[in-house]
């Protein structure tokens, strides 16, 4: 995945007005102005440009653990040296009193203190459904943000699906209550009933991200328990039905004796390799004791 950049409170009326002056002017960069006097090493290295842009996240001062908005960013300068320039600094602050005046002009300093990052950007937007931090990963160690206290500061991260944040959101049991419903609704009509609807139903079913609690395994009991089975299901000591395209070994899932949602451990002894057959038969057959 590509490497993209969290910036953790910025201000709401700033990016609600570049949303604005985007929407009227199509394509038009803007200007974002974090209060830091560190200089943000990912841009500085990759130094983005329009045809290789970084996807930026942010969360507002107001909602510091989710990720309201979204945008590319198209460019990156060490404002030190922008001020030097006097006429780039001249048509920057044109564009500021013209497109951004609640930032009144390109600043140096904050209430004396330097800051350094002057971060280009476009089609910055709101998004639908503010997502959690903590689905955001670090590149530097693979894990996820932690949640914040206070503004400032960013984290390079890995950069998220685009439709993340974009569409409506359900919960993961609801969704599935609602189909069994439905189902059963259906099978109880008649043929004719289900052919009229199905003659005008859209053929693309609508999008959502869904919510649902799920627990970080430990790799490790995965591997022992798969070892320890040896490509035979634990359950009906059948062979594993395939074997993996990724790494050619036989395909089992390893299932809870007693599943984590209820309290199980996550542990070898906790744990068995099922073939997938067996492993929905558990989940979704009559009750039977291992």
């Amino acid at each position: 995945m590509s490497t993209a950049l969290f910036i953790n409170g910025a201000f709401e009326e700033t990016l609600a007005e570049i949303v604005r002056t985007q929407r009227a002017n199509p394509g038009k960069k803007c200007y974002l102005q974090p209060y830091s006097s560190d200089r943000i090493v990912l841009l500085a290295n990759l130094l983005p440009t329009p045809s290789t842009p970084v996807t930026l996240y942010l969360s507002l001062t107001s909602s510091l653990n989710l990720v309201s908005y979204r945008a590319r960013i198209v460019g990156w300068h060490d404002k030190r040296e922008i001020v030097e320039d006097q006429a780039a600094l001249a048509l920057l602050n044109q564009h500021v009193k013209e497109f951004q005046p609640s930032e009144v002009d390109i600043y140096s300093t904050v209430k004396g203190k330097p800051c350094v990052n002057l971060i280009t950007v476009v089609d910055v937007e709101s998004l639908k459904s503010p997502f959690s931090i903590s689905c955001l990963i670090k590149t530097a160690n693979g894990k996820p943000l932690k949640e914040r206290t206070r503004a400032g500061k960013w984290s390079p991260v890995r950069e998220q699906f685009s439709w993340l944040g974009m569409i409506p959101e359900a919960v993961e049991g609801d969704v599935e209550a609602e189909l069994r419903v439905g189902v059963a609704r259906s099978l109880g009509e008649t043929a004719a009933a289900r052919q009229e609807r199905l003659a005008t139903a859209a053929k693309l079913p609508e999008p959502i991200q869904v919510l649902s609690r799920a627990f970080r395994r430990n790799p490790d009991v995965i591997a022992e328990v798969l070892i320890r089975a040896g490509g035979t299901c634990e359950e009906c000591s059948s062979p594993a039905p395939f074997m993996r395209a990724s790494d050619g070994t036989p395909y089992l899932e390893v299932h809870h004796r007693k599943m984590l949602s209820d309290g199980g451990e996550d542990t070898v002894a906790n744990a068995l390799a099922l073939c997938p057959n067996c492993h929905r038969k558990l989940h979704f057959g009559k009750s039977e004791a291992l």
